[in-house]
């Protein structure tokens, strides 16, 4: 769908830039949607062509400048006295001696620079490390369950019924804190936790009427709390956006919380701070956007601009120099990619001036903006040698980190279905189509939430049936398949955030008698 309402020659963009800038961001595979805005105009907005800008989606890590400019707002109602305020004031009900000198000495300053002093995130991963060498001594062993449940969340568990803040209080620091940034997602956790003690209300609560109803963001946004927290939300993450809703937020960062009709949303002089170099972040003039400096959970970037950004592709840059924004959604392993694209192709697009107007640039980019589509393979055809159409081949599962004990496949004229049961009794099923893709409402092949998934079936060899499969509201994507010469399932994603040893998973079947 295309939402340039004007000429983009008239805020002194090029449409032909525009459109070759379009063609390459869209020749990254598995990128989603993207909104460009000059002078907080749309000048081009793109989609594939499973895609809409009504997509509500996973924004990952680009949710922590939302949490950071939730802080500034707090901040200038009084609600924080001080960002060098020590975070363990702010839950006396948690201080004891298990709480060290360093953790002490912890501001929320040095939370929102990523500089507490932990050596790792605090909420993702080393759970996941744990399981795997459990299954992998004796998958039977292993509570399919447990691991269904830590698949679904994405999320680390704490070992014991600790509130994650007092967890958190408690940890050992291996650095003290503001001497070096390291990007740790339980700071921003723990930034969201003061802000909903502050204010008495979770922080998409506290947010709607400060910051979501003001950029036109509906009420019914959602951000996921930490599991086991008594309902704090995630702050680092969790946070589900359209393509034009991060760029609504990209437009007030870029005007220094400030809305285009003149209301302040945010104070400026926090969002001076939160957008500067606060902390070098692995060395200076390295020629990539992830060693330019770091502000209150926000990147700095090449070029003088500055960003949000979330895993594998979720983004909102700004660009001051050309009062420019970029806002996108993508299922990306590279995300330095994605930015080159911008730098190499997009910055040449924008004149200080209003451009003459080019008609025939203008329709070559309403061509391309409607043009994109997902690679979801070949088309297919049933082959019904090996599975009769209307029919049934059922499998048991071999013990498997996916905490799968059944599939099942049938196939008809038009496409396949692959139906997941987990061992807790919960049932997936994947529809994909031979010759278009069809859609299936998953709850637990992807992990967090239910997500419409998008198919394509090919036989691959014959009595191997491929699926293909995008989910254009996450980051996911798959190939899937089914082997029925030795039975076996292979699910394969380069992109599996912390549990990694869950994206490239092969389970041997034995068919049911």
């Amino acid at each position: 769908m295309n939402g340039c309402i004007i000429s983009p020659e008239a805020e002194g963009v090029s449409s032909v830039r525009l459109a070759e800038f379009i063609e390459r961001f869209f020749a990254l595979e598995w990128t989603h949607g993207l909104v460009v805005m000059r002078h907080g105009r749309i000048v081009a907005e793109c989609y594939r062509d499973l895609c809409s800008p009504a997509d509500r989606h996973q924004l990952f890590s680009l949710s922590k400048s939302f949490t950071s400019s939730a802080v500034g707002i707090a901040f200038g109602e009084g609600l924080i006295p001080s960002l060098d305020a020590p975070l363990i004031s702010f839950f006396p009900e948690y201080d004891s001696p298990n709480v060290t000198e360093r953790m002490r000495r912890v501001t929320l300053r040095h939370l929102l620079i990523m500089g507490m002093g932990r050596a790792s995130c605090g909420l993702w991963g080393d759970r996941y490390g744990r399981l795997h060498e459990t299954f992998a001594a004796s998958p039977a062993a292993l509570d399919m369950r447990v691991v269904a449940e830590r698949f679904a969340s994405g999320l680390e568990f704490f070992d014991d019924n600790a509130p994650p803040v007092r967890h958190l209080l408690e940890d050992e620091l291996r650095d003290e804190p503001g001497s070096r940034f390291e990007y740790n997602t339980g700071a921003t956790f723990l930034l969201s936790a003061v802000l909903q003690k502050v204010t008495g209300q979770r922080l998409p609560d506290y947010l709607r009427d400060r910051l979501f109803r003001p950029l036109g963001i509906a009420d019914d946004v959602v951000w996921d709390d930490l599991p086991g927290s008594g309902g704090i939300a995630l702050g680092g993450a969790g946070l589900n956006l359209t393509v034009r809703e991060i760029a609504a937020a990209g437009q007030l960062w870029l005007r220094g919380g400030v809305l285009p009709d003149g209301r302040r949303l945010i104070p400026a002089s926090y969002m001076a701070e939160a957008t500067a170099k606060q902390i070098e972040n692995d060395g200076p003039g390295r020629a990539t956007d992830w060693c330019q400096g770091y502000g209150y959970q926000f990147w700095r970037c090449q070029h003088g601009a500055f960003r949000g950004d979330g895993a594998s592709g979720q983004l909102a840059v700004m660009l001051p120099e050309q009062d420019a924004v970029v806002a996108a959604t993508a299922g990306l392993c590279n995300m330095q990619s994605e930015l080159d694209v911008i730098w190499e192709h997009l910055l040449p697009a924008f004149s200080d001036a209003p451009l003459p107007a080019n008609p025939t640039g203008v329709a070559r980019l309403r061509e391309v903006e409607n043009g994109r589509s997902f690679d979801l393979g070949p088309a297919g055809a049933p082959d019904a040698a090996t599975l009769p159409l209307n029919e049934t081949a059922r499998f048991r599962c071999a013990p498997n980190p996916l905490g799968l004990v059944a599939l099942a496949i049938s196939q008809d004229s038009g496409g396949a279905t692959l139906e997941f049961t987990f061992g807790d009794g919960l049932t997936d099923a994947l529809r994909a189509g031979y010759h278009a893709p069809r859609a299936s409402l998953l709850r637990r092949v992807v992990a967090g939430h239910s997500f419409m998934a998008f198919s394509r079936a090919s036989w691959a060899a014959p009595g191997q049936l491929r699926f293909k499969v995008a989910v254009p509201c996450s980051t996911a994507f798959f190939t899937m398949d089914l082997d029925f010469t030795a039975p076996s399932f292979h699910s394969k994603t380069p992109i599996m955030f912390a549990h990694t040893w869950l994206a490239d998973v092969a389970i041997q079947l034995f068919g049911e008698k």
